[in-house]
């Protein structure tokens, strides 16, 4: 476990949260004001063995649990990693079976709020699974369901072709949660590419932090994983929490890690000292009225900014500059 503490910013740097910002928190297209939290983010390297998986994940629960936090992320595919497409098929389960009820169990022991990144769920037809992204409550209940909507269909630059779309159906619904670390959009891995997903949960859904559990490659991790993320957090304003897998789960598959929480400046707030061991990082979330993330969406409205922006983009749609009228004689 490793918590790390934000270093006094520059005069560049985040706005200082003051009292202030309570008068104007409504209108910043938050969630409910739960003040400061305390939430673990996760990190491991996943096998095809689900009671594996459960043991590792359930030594993550009690380290966050003893840590004092709310909630644990925990990265996609945290349940199971198989060799092919084929065994994820066979390992599936329905959100009521049997691998599910543990993590809710595991939650409900240890009072803690769990965000589970991307379980293989029982999908439409026998060909297909959903990517399904759950959030159990402290109580073990279901409290969200999002089923991946961006499915990862790319022939990786110097590494595998991965077509998630050939054994995974795309969900078609985005979701929102209030938790006890504030309003929470549910989003998973290769979404991470789409801002307009990200702007959606935000500013029309009311989203304070945004889940990306992820599985992200080794090639597309070193080049975009810390970049797209702190630039979800700096576009919506919003803290932006990233589990991932990490490392060598068999001989046809290896993930970036890196796990980390960005607050709604930018900043990496949280981070594992190793990018590829197993473990959480804890950090702390200033949500409320006099935090840090009402005092960034107060000094820089650019959730107001980006209503008049779409209003002008809407007005500008299919115009086209009139011409002159043509004078006798030409």
């Amino acid at each position: 476990m490793q918590e790390q503490q934000q270093q006094p910013p520059p005069l560049t740097g985040p706005p200082a949260p003051n009292a202030a910002t309570a008068a104007v928190a409504a209108a910043a297209g938050a969630g409910a004001d739960v003040g400061a939290v305390r939430v673990a983010v996760g990190q491991m390297t996943a096998c095809g063995d689900q009671a594996a998986n459960l043991e590792v994940c359930s030594r993550l629960v009690q380290d966050a649990a003893a840590a004092g936090c709310r909630l644990l992320f925990l990265p996609e595919c945290f349940g199971f990693i198989g060799d092919s497409p084929a065994q994820s098929l066979a390992a599936a389960q329905p959100l009521t079976g049997p691998l599910m009820d543990q993590y809710r169990q595991l939650a409900r022991t240890h009072g803690l709020w769990l965000s589970l990144g991307g379980f293989q769920e029982v999908g439409p037809d026998p060909q297909h699974i959903y990517n399904t992204h759950v959030v159990v409550d402290d109580a073990g209940e279901l409290a969200a369901v999002y089923r991946k909507i961006h499915l990862f269909d790319v022939d990786v630059p110097n590494g595998p072709l991965l077509m998630e779309s050939r054994t995974t159906a795309p969900g078609s619904q985005a979701v929102v949660v209030d938790t006890p670390a504030g309003r929470l959009g549910l989003t998973t891995c290769y979404d991470l590419r789409f801002p307009e997903l990200f702007a959606h949960l935000t500013w029309e859904r009311g989203a304070q932090v945004l889940a990306v559990p992820s599985a992200f490659t080794v090639v597309t991790g070193a080049a975009h994983w810390e970049v797209l993320l702190r630039a979800r957090a700096i576009e919506c304003q919003a803290y932006v929490v990233a589990a991932a897998q990490a490392g060598r789960h068999n001989a046809k598959r290896e993930s970036y890690g890196h796990a980390i929480i960005v607050d709604p400046w930018g900043s990496v707030i949280a981070r594992l000292p190793d990018a590829l061991q197993t473990g959480i990082a804890v950090a702390e979330l200033q949500l409320g009225p006099a935090g840090l993330l009402h005092a960034t969406r107060d000094r820089m409205p650019c959730r107001q900014h980006r209503d008049k922006g779409r209003a002008a983009y809407a007005h500008g749609q299919g115009h086209r500059p009139q011409q002159p009228a043509p004078q006798p004689g030409m």
